[in-house]
């Protein structure tokens, strides 16, 4: 099956856009919406990693449909991998940030172990469950995770929280991440993240099977839908609300769904190698933003775009990282050269 341009813009797009929050020149100095929302809310930045992650659902339904919806050990080992790369990326940073080289507080939970989390969990409702299922599936997740936060204090910002109590149950609290008592990458969030994976994923198949129309309707249902169950339960990035899968999803559908019709049904917009490059390397990419961005740390480099004090400054250390990072993956788009986790 042909590579899908959209799925690649979008995908370009939206590490794009994780480099540039993660690589500010300074972090005092930042527009809001380079900034995640304190609790309730949504700002540009707090669309990025969910975006990501509804993108590898939909990634999933043209990766998996090689291999015929079977389970193989490559899932596997994708899956250790991922979680492999984020352990290694934290221990990394605490080496950077904190200058120790202690495993005894390594972080075990991020963005690249939710990642394999919902990769593989995903994959074995793919694999063995019938598809019409896979939409009920996501729904009574949602249901379900819905009634735990009502019932739990879900939207206490404190340790009284149900999602902290369950994740500090199973993991120590020295390797959690702890953001007033809440990681927001913990175990329990992973719930609804495993519903926003499948939702990407049956959104992959409208557009393998050019049903792009019914994308840009599923979209609009899916923020219309998540902004009418905010009033009970509000928009919330951190706790992976509900109502948060809905919106993102919905807002991921109708991204895809304009660049699907720009690029591969109509090929409107024909530039898009740019976007494509980091696309289609995507992990790559991200790996080596972390370690640009530390060696800047390091040299000093940031300290120039810190010590100036604008969110303008900020906001151009941002942009070098993503033309280093840039100059590095455009000699592997040339050549197709893809490297896969």
């Amino acid at each position: 099956m042909a590579r899908v341009q959209s799925v690649d813009i979008l995908r370009g797009a939206t590490i794009m856009l994780m480099i540039v929050v993660n690589n500010p020149g300074n972090w005092a100095r930042m527009w809001p919406q380079l900034r995640h929302v304190a609790w309730n809310g949504l700002t540009l930045t707090d669309l990025v990693f969910p975006l990501f992650l509804f993108v590898m659902g939909v990634s999933m339904y043209f990766s998996l449909s090689k291999g015929g919806f079977k389970l193989s050990w490559k899932m596997l080992r994708r899956t250790l991998l991922l979680i492999f790369i984020g352990l290694l990326l934290n221990w990394a940073s605490a080496v950077v940030w904190a200058h120790t080289y202690s495993l005894d507080t390594l972080r075990f939970t991020g963005v690249l172990q939710r990642f394999g989390l919902c990769f593989i969990l995903s994959a074995l409702m793919i694999c063995l469950l019938p598809r019409k299922s896979l939409p009920w599936i996501a729904l009574i997740l949602l249901v379900g995770y819905s009634a735990a936060l009502l019932l739990g204090n879900g939207y206490a910002y404190g340790p009284d929280n149900i999602i902290s109590r369950v994740d500090n149950a199973l993991i120590p609290s020295k390797h959690l991440y702890n953001d007033n008592g809440i990681d927001p990458e913990g175990l329990l969030s992973t719930i609804p993240s495993i519903a926003h994976t499948l939702i990407g994923f049956i959104f992959g198949e409208l557009i393998a099977k050019h049903r792009n129309k019914e994308l840009l309707i599923m979209g609009v249902m899916g923020i219309a839908a998540g902004i009418l169950i905010s009033i009970w339960l509000p928009i919330n990035k951190k706790i992976w609300s509900p109502s948060f899968v809905l919106v993102v999803c919905g807002i991921g559908a109708l991204l895809l769904g304009l660049l699907y019709y720009l690029t591969d049904e109509k090929k409107i917009w024909k530039y898009t190698g740019f976007f494509k490059s980091f696309g289609t390397n995507a992990i790559y990419c991200y790996v080596v933003s972390h370690i640009v961005g530390w060696g800047f740390i390091l040299c000093g480099f940031q300290r120039l775009f810190a010590a100036a004090g604008s969110a303008w400054m900020s906001f151009l250390y941002s942009l070098i990282v993503v033309a280093v990072v840039w100059l590095t993956v455009l000699p592997l788009y040339k050549k197709n050269i893809y490297i896969k986790v």
